[in-house]
């Protein structure tokens, strides 16, 4: 940088000082106008598309700018993680991280980018440990500390993770980062009520803070005992890699196949649907009570709204639908099995952030109550009659779902 910085370089810093990154993402352009090759500039820039919603791309983009001027700096790479972190590509994350720590193998805050990679691959014990290494650097890194709470929550390490978080609490009890952690650790433990004064502080410090907007739902729709326990086998999942949760799902599958053929085993057939029912359409029900709390649905965006309605709404109607159908008509009766088997792909269609799964989902569910709509008018519309073909068809796909679902390409929250 020069020794006689740009006017709007200052600006942008002292603007990014106060969060607003729209205008000095602005100061930074008129700066780079002068100097396009200034990689500090470039890194600001940089860092400011990365706190902008849908803008992390662009973010990407300038600082592999910025990188193509200054290959060797550490603080570039370490940006770049973050980025890639925030674009769920977890493994690049690494990479880059990893790079930052061959050009300066002290830097704490390319210790935390590889502690983030490893969040997101699920992969708890080197998140720890990376963790632990940013902060033997520096004990106030709070990014690594919160990582590290992160990590110890998912690997049931709850007596050390709650030392752990009374002391960053003691020392920045101002942290909403701190007290979302908090809050997670208490729903982990089962104390419901202790996270939602976690999470409620974590917003009244951060109101766009998602981590704990989410957190306080989840601990809202904990007041049901239903919920809990769906809480609990969602932790108990957490915990596992990704290929034993697959043995799990494998492993009860083939015990319920087996068990099947015994006397009686039909009971533990419909027992395990009825598991597998709840734990795909859990949240989009919990979500649809909360649309009657006057003050929990607030805390709801549009699209969460929008999958309370079709999956809890849908749910109800098609059990009602179902319940008339046996008592007394066939055409209610193939409507509420398309509503009850369409709530799965439903689940994974409103909040999805995979476009893929987005779009297969709800054309499996899309395709389900259409032919299932089409079946039912059938008796009064033989030229209908094939589509009972398709909604077989589509009610495959509906239980497909269940295993699709499992696929991170396919289903991300």
């Amino acid at each position: 940088m020069n020794d006689a910085p740009h006017p709007q370089l200052l600006r942008g810093l002292q603007l990014k000082e106060l969060g607003r990154y729209t205008d000095a993402e602005s100061a930074f352009r008129e700066a780079l106008a002068q100097e396009p090759n200034d990689a500090f500039a470039l890194h600001q820039l940089a860092g400011c598309q990365w706190q902008i919603p849908g803008r992390h791309k662009d973010a990407l983009e300038t600082i592999n700018q910025a990188i193509t001027v200054e290959p060797n700096e550490s603080e570039h790479h370490v940006l770049r993680a973050f980025i890639l972190c925030v674009l769920d590509r977890p493994k690049e994350a690494l990479a880059a991280a990893r790079t930052a720590l061959g050009f300066a193998p002290n830097d704490t805050s390319a210790f935390a980018a590889e502690a983030q990679a490893h969040l997101q691959m699920e992969s708890w014990a080197l998140a720890e440990q990376a963790a632990r290494q940013s902060l033997a650097l520096d004990a106030d890194n709070s990014v690594a500390a919160n990582q590290l709470a992160q990590a110890l929550r998912l690997q049931n390490k709850q007596a050390e993770n709650a030392a752990h978080l009374a002391g960053m609490l003691a020392r920045d009890p101002d942290d909403a980062f701190t007290h979302a952690n908090a809050g997670w650790a208490a729903l982990q433990r089962g104390e419901h009520r202790e996270a939602e004064v976690h999470f409620r502080e974590a917003l009244r410090l951060d109101p766009d803070f998602d981590y704990a907007r989410e957190g306080l739902l989840n601990s809202f729709r904990a007041r049901s005992p239903i919920y809990r326990a769906y809480l609990k086998y969602s932790f108990a999942m957490q915990r596992l890699s990704q290929g034993a949760r697959w043995a799990v799902i494998i492993g009860l599958y083939l015990a319920v196949k087996f068990a099947g053929r015994l006397p009686g085993g039909f009971v533990l057939v419909a027992l395990y649907f009825l598991f597998v029912l709840w734990v795909w359409v859990a949240r989009g029900v919990g979500n649809f009570i909360l649309l009657f709390d006057r003050f929990a649905r607030y805390a709801l965006r549009p699209r969460e709204k929008t999958e309370a309605v079709a999956v809890g709404g849908g749910l109800c109607l098609g059990l009602v639908l179902l319940g008339l159908g046996v008592a007394f008509s066939p055409m209610t009766l193939v409507l509420g099995l398309g509503l009850v088997a369409a709530v799965f792909p439903l689940s994974m269609t409103f909040t999805n952030e995979s476009k893929i799964g987005t779009w297969l989902f709800g054309s499996i569910a899309a395709v389900t109550l259409g032919a299932a709509i089409l079946t039912s008018l059938s008796d009064f519309i033989p030229v209908l009659k094939p589509s009972f073909q398709v909604f077989g068809i589509g009610a495959f796909g509906c239980l497909a779902s269940t295993w699709l679902g499992n696929i991170r390409a396919l289903n991300r929250r």
